[in-house]
């Protein structure tokens, strides 16, 4: 029985790996496309299992793991910055804020689907400067992270305080409901330690 995690994201696989699920990578073939009327945060829920059914049809006796995230300010969506001055302007707008990062993540396994959302309030400081925010970018270049922030290095000095039930859904893939997930879909998983 192989793990499949339906995704490429350095981010999500270094998670799996320290917390010793081995899982191969493998790039969904689904359109992340806006789905006009559906709220944002359904819509981050049926990314997640849009890429995991993709990856299902090529792989139908693997266990599939997908996640999707999004960050919102308000109603706006942030996405990843992709380049070093929209990093600086993104962390500029959220200084002061508190907006909510969802993740959702999906287990797929032969037919049988368990999907949750966990939801992270993240409460930006107040007290950065123009110049620490410039600093920080520089730093730890988070040009390929939704909000240009990255929890695990730097980024954690970025925030006065977090509300979430389980921090690793901040940098993607919220491990310990995902563990308590793969035992629920497939008892006999060998997840000691």
């Amino acid at each position: 029985m192989f793990i499949i995690l339906a995704s490429t994201s350095k981010y999500r696989k270094q998670l799996l790996e320290a917390a010793g699920i081995h899982a191969e990578c493998v790039a969904p073939e689904y359109d992340e496309k806006p789905i006009d009327g559906m709220h944002p945060l359904e819509q981050i829920a049926e990314f997640a299992r849009g890429k995991a059914s993709s990856v299902a049809a090529k792989y139908p006796n693997s266990i599939i793991i997908a996640s999707d995230q999004g960050l919102f300010n308000g109603s706006e969506l942030v996405g990843k910055p992709g380049t070093f001055e929209n990093a600086c302007k993104q962390l500029q707008n959220l200084r002061g804020k508190s907006p909510i990062l969802a993740t959702s993540v999906v287990v797929l396994y032969r037919g049988i689907l368990l999907e949750e959302q966990n939801r992270a309030v993240l409460h930006f400081r107040n007290d950065m400067s123009d110049e620490m925010i410039v600093r920080y970018v520089q730093a730890d270049n988070p040009l390929d992270c939704a909000g240009s922030f990255k929890i695990e290095s730097r980024g954690s000095r970025l925030f006065s305080s977090i509300e979430c039930d389980d921090p690793t859904a901040i940098q993607g893939l919220p491990i310990m409901t995902l563990n308590r997930m793969l035992i629920e879909i497939e008892p006999h998983l060998d997840l000691v330690f």
